[in-house]
């Protein structure tokens, strides 16, 4: 249609002028599908979760907002910045031969159409080591792969001026890592994931990317490593203010509560062992087993008896036998 045709010739021109991420890589798609193929689902999009047309976040993310529903960058950088700087500071050495952590977040995310937005964060945690080593970080190439969504860098003016991609050095106070760089997505996650209800811990599986750096060493030859993204994850902005709870600590809660109730009295204490609680399961195959034992035991009993009385009358005939005969 024309004003979809419209609609990608703008964002590729502003896209133009902005100038960021000149180290992603084209095939940044998952399954390799290419940055023209999805541009158009991908401006939808943003559209949607700029709040251009209705949208419903999935819950209270925190993320600051302008007055017509677009991300306050601005605010969003710093926030994001601490936060991640936060959850890093604790780290001493990183999981990769690059040095580098990933501090992963989402601004936003639609949950009735899967659109979202990512804030991808590339900190230097400790120096390279192995194959990334005397490797310039401006020569490092970084990938991301979803398993059930697609992405596309955003290339917008205002972006750029809050999170272009930057590399700089402590600020003075020594505790800061340095931030090498930095990048906004808008992606929609795969229509076929969202059938049914989908958990939050789903959610977070579809939206959590693998982050791949690849450079060229200097024998020619190229190196590749996984960067974690779990060391900083959904620290702000969706996620952050919940708890993805295993059955194990969904359990303790429900025990916890039931203990309170006996505290306070509003569940009436049972005496354990008087009464049948579930479906007795266990008790039937029980049951099967001792009844087939007394059959047993008692079938054995009776032979064990006639056999006796057999040998009794047996004995008998015998001896009457050795009677006669004198």
């Amino acid at each position: 249609m024309l004003w979809q045709r419209t609609l990608v010739s703008s964002l590729l021109a502003i896209g133009a002028q902005a100038g960021i991420g000149d180290l992603v890589m084209e095939g940044l798609t998952r399954n390799g599908r290419t940055v023209e193929r999805s541009l158009e689902e991908s401006a939808m999009a943003s559209l949607e979760t700029r709040a251009y047309l209705e949208t419903r976040q999935t819950m209270n993310s925190g993320t600051p907002l302008k007055s017509d529903g677009s991300i306050d960058l601005n605010a969003w950088n710093t926030q994001v910045n601490a936060a991640c700087q936060d959850s890093l500071r604790s780290l001493h050495t990183a999981s990769n031969p690059s040095g580098t952590c990933v501090c992963y977040n989402l601004p936003l995310l639609n949950n009735e159409t899967g659109a979202f937005e990512a804030d991808l964060r590339l900190f230097q945690l400790s120096p390279p080591t192995g194959d990334f080593q005397g490797i310039p970080q401006d020569q490092i190439q970084v990938e991301l792969s979803y398993q059930g969504a697609s992405v596309s860098e955003v290339k917008n003016a205002s972006a750029a001026s809050a999170v272009r991609l930057r590399a700089r050095q402590d600020n003075g106070n020594g505790t800061d890592l340095p931030l090498l760089q930095s990048y906004m997505f808008v992606g929609q996650v795969d229509k076929d994931k969202m059938t049914g209800q989908v958990s939050m811990a789903q959610w977070q599986a579809l939206v959590m990317p693998i982050v791949t750096l690849k450079a060229t060493n200097g024998n020619g030859q190229t190196v590749s490593t996984n960067v974690s993204s779990n060391e900083a994850a959904f620290v702000t902005g969706v996620f952050s203010k919940d708890v993805v709870m295993s059955n194990l600590l969904l359990a303790q809660l429900a025990v916890n509560d039931q203990l309170a109730g006996l505290k306070n009295g509003t569940v009436a204490f049972v005496l354990p062992g008087i009464q049948l609680m579930i479906f007795p399961i266990g008790l039937i195959i029980t049951s099967v087993w001792l009844l087939l034992g007394l059959v047993a035991y008692g079938f054995g009993t009776y032979e064990r008896y006639q056999f006796r009385e057999a040998h009794r009358r047996r004995v008998a005939v015998a001896a009457k036998a050795a009677v006669a005969r004198f």
